[in-house]
């Protein structure tokens, strides 16, 4: 009888025979495109336009590795490689694989208080990509030739093969908006204020996170490089706090809506019940899904009630969710009561980070939904849209609990 166990799977499998379930294999998939990538690369100077694409390590911290993604690409086209508002609808999970395992990343270790300091002329080239909404072109001095590297992330998206950087020289001028030039110039504002500010701009919040995590806002004493990962969510979180103060003054949602959307092997469905600000995130793992190989689904529930006091683990894709849930609802001027499921299928067999659930929901609510007469309709309505059974959704949200209960959810702890 074949050996299943988890920590053989993949040495039994060898990429070929699918034992895991997936359509194809995540590993061999990325390996390919990064072959194909560094049979390009002759030697160690590189020239290319970076999106631009900058990354801010975790480990070691303080002590972090900063380095640039580089595509095979120049000019405007080199966008491309880094544009998640962009790539949703339109790029598959093997072209987001394939675009972001083509990227060199080339990095080098510096401590996070650097970033308040002037003299490194490396990191203050790559501040300078960093500023711009168009790719920079430059070119990129290596201490030896890249190698593959195999990582995914389901915070960040996938990153190609690694270098140690020696040298940035930005060659094309930056396209730098001018409200950022402002608030990056403003060395005394706060940085959540620096973020509001940006935000309420029209600043993209991933042109945002790429300032926060090379340290060019905020206080200039209190300036530091951010690990990306931590920027993500930091820049979801805090933006979504802003928008949910104002919520709470805005009249309820007129409809219990629900909003549906499937993306990249991942199913959501918003749930708008009108009512005060709470908010809710039920996260469900389908068998054979990337974190769970066999057996049952595996589910995740994180809640907050009208004051925002959150009941659950830090998690990524909650605030990826409720940042974008926030901002379609300030838009509308309206609060609601807020169920967010996202199902997670085997089809999607390779983390590609938060953005896609970020912009998933912000896909769903923009759609249109489906006008339902109670909870207990719109859980007979999800029969047809998840694979997980009514029942189960009942028993696994904390919001909907109350709500066939008939409670007020302003009354629940938390809230």
């Amino acid at each position: 009888m074949l050996n299943k166990n988890k920590r053989t799977l993949c040495a039994l499998c060898k990429g070929s025979r699918r034992l895991c379930g997936k359509p194809v294999c995540p590993i061999l998939e990325r390996f390919k495109v990064q072959v194909r990538t560094l049979s390009k690369v002759s030697s160690e100077e590189l020239y290319g336009a970076t999106p631009p694409s900058l990354l801010v390590g975790e480990y070691g911290y303080p002590k972090v590795r900063v380095g640039i993604n580089l595509p095979p690409e120049v000019g405007e086209e080199a966008k491309d490689y880094d544009n998640p508002e962009g790539w949703w609808g339109v790029k598959g999970l093997r072209d987001i694989i394939s675009l972001r395992s083509s990227m060199i990343y080339s990095s080098f270790k510096v401590n996070v208080k650097e970033a308040k300091r002037e003299g490194n002329r490396l990191l203050e080239a790559l501040k300078e990509a960093a500023l711009s909404l168009s790719p920079v072109e430059g070119e990129a001095s290596l201490k030896a030739k890249p190698k593959p590297y195999l990582s995914f992330d389901t915070t960040l998206a996938p990153i190609g093969p690694k270098a140690d950087l020696k040298r940035w020289e930005n060659i094309s001028n930056p396209k730098v908006p001018r409200l950022v030039g402002k608030v990056v110039g403003d060395t005394d504002l706060r940085a959540a204020e620096a973020l509001k500010l940006l935000f309420e701009g029209g600043i993209s919040l991933y042109h945002i996170v790429r300032l926060l995590s090379l340290g060019l806002i905020g206080r200039s004493k209190s300036r530091r490089l951010v690990p990306t990962r931590w920027a993500i969510t930091a820049v979801d979180k805090i933006i979504s706090d802003y928008l949910v103060r104002e919520l709470r003054d805005y009249g309820e949602y007129p409809n219990l809506e629900l909003k549906y959307v499937e993306y990249l092997g991942n199913r959501y469905a918003i749930l708008l019940v009108p009512g005060p600000w709470s908010y809710e995130m039920v996260e469900i793992w389908l068998p054979n899904s990337i974190w769970v190989k066999e057996g049952k689904a595996y589910s995740l529930s994180i809640y907050e009630g009208h004051n925002g006091v959150v009941r659950g683990p830090m998690d990524g894709g909650y605030y990826a969710i409720r940042v974008a849930v926030a901002e379609w609802l300030a838009k509308l001027r309206k609060q609601a009561t807020v169920i967010a499921f996202r199902e997670v299928t085997p089809d999607y067999y390779a983390p590609v980070g938060a953005w896609q659930i970020r912009e998933s929901v912000r896909n769903a609510l923009r759609g249109r939904g489906e006008v339902l007469s109670d909870v207990e309709e719109a859980l007979m309505y999800l029969r047809g849209k998840l694979s997980t059974p009514p029942e189960w959704l009942a028993r696994g949200s904390k919001l909907i609990g109350l709500l066939l209960k008939g409670r007020k959810l302003t009354d629940f702890v938390g809230g």
